[in-house]
């Protein structure tokens, strides 16, 4: 399924909320731009009065809907204007992405792009992507997101090796496109895993239903997906990548091996070794914040100026932390110089993706 829904995050009566909540005092939060934009400095005051498109390309309730709405109250503070989150689900991300980068480079159209799913469409030369990655304005990272592969709980693979040295083929569940796709690809096409992939799922909704009703063995997917089913029981951990910041997630993924970790346990090639740290690569660049191709560069930086100090707010930091949603702010130049240095070494997954 897919479908657009539109969420107005008014700047001013989001601050004023939140202002609300933190304190019983009118004061802004320490090191904050009020609503009004007063403090502006720079290509800041651009934007102030000024409605923002913030494109989430999944659905409501999914990791990139989640972020965006996390920040976009606190931009539009940083910015004086307004910030309003829309959610352009399809495609595996890539219809969110195809549409912000197709929008006019004047910063008032941004989104949010799979980047490492979105690189492995790039080599697999898939037309459904209308534009090249390394070509957006980065603005910034939330978070390292870590992915899970997970197994239907009481099944009779109890770990990866296990999955590596099963006779039988693993019927494995996908969303086309996208970081789990890429991983899918290709860790079960390295490790010579045999496997049927079932692409049929437009969305971590129907691919988390169709694994509760044991349409398939295993799914590969953030760990914001998955952690409601291993927390209740209804999916095992096999495999972690990235980084497990969160105490909760860390504990529920106790004594599960990294990709890393299982490159030393089985014999792969010099080359499916470099395609598995590349996919590992990969699947840290998600989420990022980015504006369309051709942006100004005072607009950018203007931009990624507003993320970085929405990202040091006391009161986005304490969201982030209610809602279970990992921050560890990456700046746009530093994601930019990890999303150009990962597309360069992005041949060795072809093998595997196309």
């Amino acid at each position: 399924m897919t479908g657009r829904t539109k969420l107005l995050v008014p700047a001013a009566a989001a601050v004023a909320a939140i202002a609300l909540a933190a304190c019983s005092s009118a004061s802004a939060p320490s090191g904050s731009v009020d609503a009004g934009g007063s403090g502006s400095s720079g290509g800041a005051s651009a934007f102030k009065g000024k409605t923002i498109t913030l494109i989430a390309p999944d659905a409501p309730g999914g990791s990139y809907d989640s972020y965006a709405r996390l920040f976009a109250p606190y931009l539009g503070q940083e910015l004086g204007a307004t910030v309003n989150v829309e959610n352009v689900d399809g495609g595996g991300t890539l219809d969110g992405t195809n549409q912000m980068a197709a929008a006019h480079p004047d910063g008032l159209t941004i989104g949010m792009v799979n980047v490492g799913g979105d690189v492995a469409s790039k080599v697999e030369g898939q037309p459904a992507l209308h534009d090249d990655v390394t070509k957006f304005a980065y603005l910034g990272q939330p978070a390292v997101l870590p992915n899970a592969l997970v197994t239907q709980s009481g099944t009779s693979a109890g770990t990866f090796t296990s999955l590596v040295h099963s006779s039988d083929p693993v019927a494995v569940l996908d969303i086309r496109n996208g970081i789990g796709d890429m991983l899918n690809r290709v860790v079960y096409g390295a490790f010579g895993i045999k496997h049927k992939l079932d692409t049929g799922f437009e969305s971590t909704t129907a691919l988390k239903q169709g694994f509760l009703a044991k349409d398939g063995k295993t799914i590969f997917e953030a760990m914001s997906t998955l952690y409601p089913l291993i927390s209740g029981s209804q999916a095992k951990p096999l495999l972690v990548t990235g980084t497990v910041s969160l105490p909760t997630w860390r504990n529920a993924l106790a004594g599960v091996p990294t990709l890393d970790s299982e490159l030393s346990k089985v014999s792969v090639s010099a080359g499916q070794t470099k395609a598995l740290k590349e996919a590992n690569a990969l699947a840290n660049l998600s989420d990022d914040f980015a504006a369309p191709p051709g942006t100004p560069a005072a607009t950018v930086t203007a931009l990624r100026q507003a993320f970085t100090k929405a990202a040091a707010l006391p009161a986005l930091q304490a969201q982030a932390k209610k809602e279970s949603l990992p921050l560890a702010f990456i700046s746009g130049p530093t994601a930019a110089s990890q999303v150009a240095s990962a597309e360069s070494n992005s041949s060795s997954i072809a093998p595997y993706v196309k």
